[in-house]
C-alpha cells in the first residue's frame, strides 16, 4: 500500500473524533449547556450535515485542485471549527462551529478515498479505502472511549479541545508526508461545471441513497445509545465507556475485514450483506436492550457490521461511476461520504423524533425499519436501476 495512504489515515483519525466522541457526551453536553438530551444530539447531527453538504458540492468545485492543497484547506477548517466548538458559550454556537468542522470533514474523505483507490489500483481499492477509514475506526477503538471517560468524568469541552488538537497534528503529517505529486487532480478547472452536474445523475443519487438508508439505521440507535445503556440496560458511566470501547474494536476490525470482504465477495453482495446486518442488530436492540450481557454482544456487532458497511458501499458508488458516469470518480466519491454523513445527521435526527415520542428503546426498532429500506433499495436498483443508467460524461 502506498505510504501517503496511511498519512490519509492519520488524519481520518481526527476525523473520527470529531464524528462520534459527542455521542459518548450526549448527557454530559446536554447538562453543561442546560439543554435537554434529545437537543443536544444536534451536536451529532450538524456536524454530520456539514460534511454531507460539503462533500459532492466541493469535490466537484475543486476538482481542479491539487489533491494536497485541497486536504490541507479542509484539515484547516475543520481544527478551526473543532476548536470553536471546544469555546462554545452556548448550544446555538456549538452546532455552528461544529457544521464548519464538518464542511472540511467531507471534502477530505472524498478526496483521500478516492485517492487512495487510484493509486492502490482496481484489485486493492477495497483495502486502500479501508485503510484511509482506518483511522477512524481507530479514534473509535481508542479515542472516543477514551474521550467520553474525560468528558464525563473532567470536562467535555476537554475532550472537543484535543479533538482539534489532534486536527492540527493531521494537518503538520499532511503537509510533511504527502508529496505533492502524490495524485494528480480528478479534473481540469474547466470542467467543474460538467462535474457539478453529475451529482444529480440519477444512478449516483440512488447508490448514495442506499448508503444515507443503511447507515441512518445505526444511527438511530447508535446516536442515544449511552443514554439507552444507562437508563434501560441499567448501566453506569464508566460501564458504558467500556460498551463505546466494545463498539470501537469491533469497528477495527469490521474495517479492516469489510475491505476484504468487498474485494472477494464483490461491491454488491457486500453492500447487501452489511446493510441486513446492521437491520437485524437494530431490531436486537429493540428486542434486548433490557440486558447487559445481549447488548455487550449487539453494540460490539453493530460496531463490526456498521464499518464493515464502509469499503463496500464507497467502492461501489466508485465502480458505479466507473460504468455509468466515467470521469465523475471525484463527485461519486464525494455523494458517498455525502451519503455516510446524511445518513449519520437523518438517524440522529430520527432518533430524536423516536425520543420525543416513544422511548429510547423504540429507537432500535426504528432504526432497523429504516435500513431494511436502504437493503430494499439496493436489491430493486441493482436489477433495474443500473441497468438502464446510461453514461452522461465523457472519460
Amino acid at each position: 500500500m502506498p505510504f501517503v495512504v496511511y498519512v490519509f489515515t492519520l488524519s481520518a483519525f481526527a476525523l473520527g473524533l470529531a464524528e462520534f466522541v459527542p455521542i459518548g457526551l450526549t448527557q454530559s453536553v446536554a447538562h453543561g449547556l442546560g439543554v435537554s438530551a434529545h437537543q443536544s444530539g444536534l451536536v451529532t447531527t450538524f456536524y454530520a450535515l456539514g460534511a454531507a453538504i460539503s462533500a459532492p458540492v466541493l469535490s466537484a468545485v475543486t476538482a481542479g485542485w491539487p489533491r494536497k492543497r485541497a486536504m490541507l484547506a479542509t484539515v484547516f477548517l475543520f481544527s478551526l471549527g473543532s476548536l470553536a466548538a471546544a469555546l462554545a458559550p452556548n448550544l446555538a454556537v456549538l452546532v455552528g462551529a461544529r457544521l464548519v468542522a464538518g464542511v472540511g470533514h467531507g471534502l477530505f474523505l472524498a478526496v483521500a478515498s478516492d485517492t487512495a483507490a487510484q493509486l492502490a489500483g482496481p484489485q486493492k481499492a477495497g483495502r486502500a479505502i479501508a485503510a484511509v477509514f482506518g483511522g477512524f475506526t481507530l479514534a473509535m477503538a481508542v479515542g472516543v472511549p477514551l474521550s467520553t471517560w474525560l468528558g464525563q468524568v473532567l470536562s467535555w469541552r476537554l475532550a472537543l479541545g484535543l479533538i482539534a488538537v489532534f486536527g492540527v497534528v493531521g494537518l503538520a503529517g499532511l503537509a510533511w508526508g504527502m508529496p505533492d505529486a502524490a495524485a494528480s487532480p480528478s479534473r481540469p478547472a474547466a470542467a467543474v461545471s460538467v462535474q457539478l452536474r453529475a451529482m444529480f445523475h440519477p444512478v449516483l443519487l440512488m447508490a448514495a441513497l442506499v448508503t444515507v438508508l443503511g447507515y441512518a439505521g445505526s444511527f438511530t440507535v447508535f446516536t442515544y445509545i449511552a443514554l439507552l445503556l444507562t437508563q434501560v440496560t441499567g448501566l453506569n458511566a464508566g460501564a458504558v465507556s467500556l460498551f463505546m470501547l466494545a463498539f470501537g474494536v469491533s469497528a477495527v476490525i469490521g474495517n479492516a475485514f469489510g475491505g476484504r470482504f468487498t474485494d472477494w465477495l464483490g461491491v454488491d453482495r457486500a453492500s447487501g450483506a452489511v446493510i441486513a446486518a446492521i437491520a437485524v442488530l437494530a431490531l436486537g436492540i429493540w428486542m434486548f436492550a433490557s440486558s447487559s450481557l445481549a447488548m455487550a454482544v449487539l453494540v460490539a456487532l453493530l460496531g463490526m457490521v456498521t464499518f464493515g458497511s464502509v469499503p463496500a458501499l464507497q467502492a461501489r458508488l466508485l465502480s458505479i461511476a466507473d460504468r455509468h458516469a466515467p470521469g465523475a470518480r471525484g463527485v461519486a466519491s464525494g455523494l458517498n461520504i455525502a451519503g455516510f454523513n446524511a445518513g449519520i445527521a437523518a438517524g440522529s435526527f430520527l432518533g430524536a423524533i423516536t425520543l420525543g415520542w416513544l422511548d429510547v428503546t423504540a429507537t432500535g426498532l426504528a432504526g432497523a425499519v429504516v435500513s431494511l429500506l436502504g437493503w430494499l433499495l439496493l436489491w430493486g436498483s441493482t436489477r433495474v436501476l443500473l441497468a438502464r443508467a446510461k453514461p452522461i460524461m465523457a472519460g
